[in-house]
């Protein structure tokens, strides 16, 4: 049996070819989304909130032309065309483009079984700038349940509680908006001016 020859493939046979195997390099596509998917990791971690879908419209809008260029340049969209491209990451969480629209508590009925009074968990909703109605959130972070537990802990044996748990602290940053009247106050206790949050 002889030895196996290789070649190089010609344009046309590298026109629709892919490459699926184990040396197959990372293209601008899968760095986007390695890079993406720890960028969200990391904010989910810290409770801040980060708008995914944006990032990823502004990737596919900046993959398409570069695409448009391969094309027109090769007459076929050559891979290796595409640079990776430099993120602003922080543009994605940044309170300039996220606002806070509510804060809502939800009854946990897991824990709720394992404490002598009912759990309920905050939700923090946040709203990108751009995407979705006025006034209606798209992205939401919750507190731990651990952080409830402590809070309504405190609460039923009437004792001053005076930790704020990582999501609240991360809210505040974000409420330089007008909320609806009192929401924020009714859920969290203060008594601050209910028309600026």
């Amino acid at each position: 049996m002889a030895g196996t020859i290789y070649r190089t493939q010609t344009e046309d046979e590298r026109r629709d070819f892919r490459n699926i195997g184990p040396d197959k390099k990372k293209d601008a596509k899968t760095n986007f989304l390695t890079d993406l998917a720890t960028r969200r990791a990391e904010q989910e971690k810290n409770k801040i909130p980060f708008f995914k879908k944006a990032a990823m419209d502004d990737f596919e809008d900046y993959y398409k032309e570069e695409v448009k260029k391969s094309i027109r340049k090769n007459g076929f969209l050559k891979i290796e065309d595409i640079k990776p491209i430099k993120m602003d990451w922080k543009k994605y969480s940044s309170p300039d483009n996220i606002k806070l629209v509510e804060v809502t508590e939800q009854r946990d009925s897991y824990a709720s079984k394992k404490q002598p009074f009912e759990v309920f968990v905050r939700t923090y909703r946040y709203k990108y700038t751009g995407y979705g109605e006025e006034g209606a959130y798209n992205m939401s972070i919750m507190e731990d349940e651990q952080d409830a537990v402590k809070r309504l802990k405190a609460e039923y044996e009437n004792k001053e509680f005076k930790e704020i748990s990582k999501a609240e602290q991360v809210s505040e940053r974000y409420k330089q908006i007008k909320s609806k009247k009192g929401l924020l106050d009714s859920i969290t206790g203060t008594t601050q001016d209910k028309t600026n949050i």
